[in-house]
């Protein structure tokens, strides 16, 4: 299943859970704390609070994860935009060319109209075969839409921040579209090695903007990659996989208990706070109402 497929299920899952088992959480804590009035007083029981508590964690923790995720996807396409609007550019086709004889790079930058950015420093600092590969690797990014698609990758990663597997799965996901431009562009002529020279050379001259940077992009491995043909292997660290696997059956049966332990009212007598019933004003009148009185 891709991280797409994943994000878009986990929307849909949530959606529903919001629906029919979010009323019986709100039912569950209105009880609670309706129970003698007051939760400073031992009315309500230990375990009640503590499933309280194991509920709402849950429900907070993934309702954080789907706003953080949308925050920081506006706030890197802002970043992006601003640093791309800040820089000489002067527009030949589709291409966009920068103009600095300082700075050596060449990216693709545009969601749903993605356009090609090469500088004039990469243009006159490499050869004729090496300038090819760059452009075919950005090409193939170009024509895949990749730049929206490592914005998904990034959104489904935010959202699932407190799962370090899923970081690793997004960074393979990145890693996996770069190695597909690379052989792209391997298959120009120079083969491998003008693209491999091509990416040491820019590799050197450093990033030109941090908003602009592909932090997923490992040079030495790629290169090596491009040089010895071997394929790149994906695998969770196991460390990663026992933490993430835990985090999720928590948060599985956190947000599960609505629909199991359903929302029973929470019955407030005077067996279970007898002790306090005159710390708080009414309580004792409210408890004993009736001999077991329900909210």
């Amino acid at each position: 299943m891709t991280l797409s497929a994943l994000l878009l299920s986990f929307i849909v899952i949530s959606a529903a859970w919001a629906a029919f088992a979010f009323p019986g959480v709100l039912s569950l804590t209105s009880g609670a704390l309706e129970a003698c009035q007051s939760l400073l007083v031992r009315c309500v029981e230990l375990a009640s609070l503590a499933k309280l508590f194991f509920i709402w964690s849950g429900a907070l923790l993934v309702a954080s994860g789907l706003i953080y995720a949308p925050f920081r996807a506006a706030s890197n396409i802002v970043k992006a935009r601003k640093a791309v609007s800040s820089l000489p550019v002067k527009m030949r086709g589709e291409i966009a060319l920068i103009k600095d004889d300082r700075v050596k790079t060449a990216f693709t930058c545009g969601l749903l109209r993605p356009r090609i950015y090469i500088s004039t420093g990469l243009l006159n600092g490499l050869e004729k075969d090496e300038l090819r590969a760059v452009f075919l690797h950005e090409l193939k990014h170009k024509k895949g839409f990749d730049p929206l698609r490592f914005l998904l990758i990034g959104f489904a990663k935010d959202v699932f921040f407190y799962l370090p597997a899923v970081s690793h799965l997004a960074f393979f996901a990145r890693l996996k579209k770069e190695h597909e431009a690379d052989d792209k562009a391997a298959d120009a002529p120079g083969g491998p090695i003008s693209l491999a020279s091509a990416m040491i050379k820019v590799a050197r001259n450093g990033a030109l903007h941090a908003a602009l940077a592909d932090n997923t992009e490992q040079v030495t491995g790629r290169v090596r990659r491009l040089l010895e043909g071997k394929q790149a292997s994906f695998r969770v660290p196991a460390r990663a996989a026992v933490i993430s696997a835990a985090i999720f059956a928590a948060i599985l049966l956190s947000l599960s208990m609505p629909f199991y332990a359903g929302a029973k009212a929470h019955e407030c007598t005077l067996d279970k706070c007898e002790t306090h019933a005159d710390m708080v004003e009414g309580c004792r009148e409210h408890c004993s109402a009736k001999h077991s009185h329900k909210h």
